[in-house]
């Protein structure tokens, strides 16, 4: 797990495309957000992160995932990079499905969220406002 310092404006983690992984992309969102003394926001980032990769796992075939953490001006950004080029599918689901849920809550719960191509596939990402820039 990187080190993230209070004046780190970022940090990044390469990680196998599994949804065990998971686990691992949440304790880095922590550790950044507490180095930034962003707790505050543990709880929902950590919730949207796990739904990034445990999508990116089941839906791309990817063997590896990148996740960012970025500290930005007004907000903090949360992205997964995976080898697909297929865009994410938002979906409403039926009913008491147990899955299918995941870019709703992404959609919900961030300040905005966003896919961008990266060379050899792409970001899926969500930002989350703070409370003092």
């Amino acid at each position: 797990m990187p080190v993230v310092r209070s004046g780190d404006l970022g940090c990044l983690l390469h990680l196998r495309c599994h949804p065990e992984s998971a686990g691992t992309a949440r304790k880095l969102v922590t550790t950044a957000l507490t180095a930034w003394s962003l707790e505050y926001l543990a709880d929902v980032a950590e919730l949207l992160v796990t739904e990034l990769v445990a999508n990116a796992a089941k839906h791309t075939g990817c063997s590896r995932i990148s996740v960012s953490v970025d500290r930005q001006e007004a907000s903090v950004w949360v992205g997964g990079r995976d080898s697909s080029r297929a865009l994410p599918c938002r979906t409403e689901p039926e009913g008491q499905a147990e899955s299918g849920y995941g870019l709703c809550l992404v959609e919900s719960l961030s300040s905005r969220w966003g896919v961008d191509w990266a060379p050899f596939g792409k970001w899926v990402w969500f930002a989350l406002r703070t409370a003092t820039p």
